[in-house]
């Protein structure tokens, strides 16, 4: 495996609580999300806290084209990674693991998605956080509840009061990762 590289990386000395999305339909999605999982454990700087069971959902898509049902996840970490050089070191575990950035909402190898960033909100042209669909994926707010139930998310409440207007989408929980963080 390549080594992930943080090059011209402007890392501040300040740790950061983050909370990061995985979703998989292709390609073995299971071992997908266990992969991406223990890469992110190894990235500089960035230590895993915890992680959510594993879910599964059918595919949102924008053309009624049909695609394999996802396998999702949320992840706890810490980092002093800023939030730029995060999202490039998690692009390059998609393209590492075979992602390749089509049309909107296609079938993936893998989406690491950066949900929060501390209490922080961060809009550049590249990075929206918190995710700007957050509040209206029940395949992540159910996961993101079981490792911090409490959580605010910035700008948008309380996870749990979010969670109460959540829609009906079917959300299934399939396993846990391999190994313990």
């Amino acid at each position: 495996m390549p080594k992930l590289s943080c090059d011209q990386v402007n890392n501040s000395n300040k740790i950061n609580r983050c909370y990061i999305g995985l979703g998989s339909n292709l390609h073995n999605p299971l071992k997908q999300l266990n992969d991406a999982k223990d890469k992110i454990a190894n990235l500089p700087d960035t230590r895993l806290l915890q992680f959510s069971s594993i879910y599964q959902s059918k595919a949102l898509t924008l053309d009624n084209e049909p695609q394999n049902d996802y396998l999702n996840a949320v992840i706890e970490i810490d980092t002093s990674l800023e939030a730029e050089n995060l999202l490039n070191v998690l692009q390059q575990i998609e393209l590492q693991q075979g992602r390749v950035r089509g049309k909107r909402w296609a079938a993936r190898t893998l989406d690491l998605d950066i949900l929060l960033y501390g209490n922080q909100q961060i809009k550049t042209e590249r990075l929206i956080v918190p995710h700007i669909e957050i509040e209206n994926r029940n395949f992540v707010m159910i996961p993101l509840s079981q490792i911090a139930a409490g959580i605010e998310i910035p700008g948008k409440g309380k996870l749990k009061k979010l969670i109460e207007s959540l829609n009906d989408q079917v959300l299934d929980k399939m396993g846990e990762f391999d190994g313990k963080a």
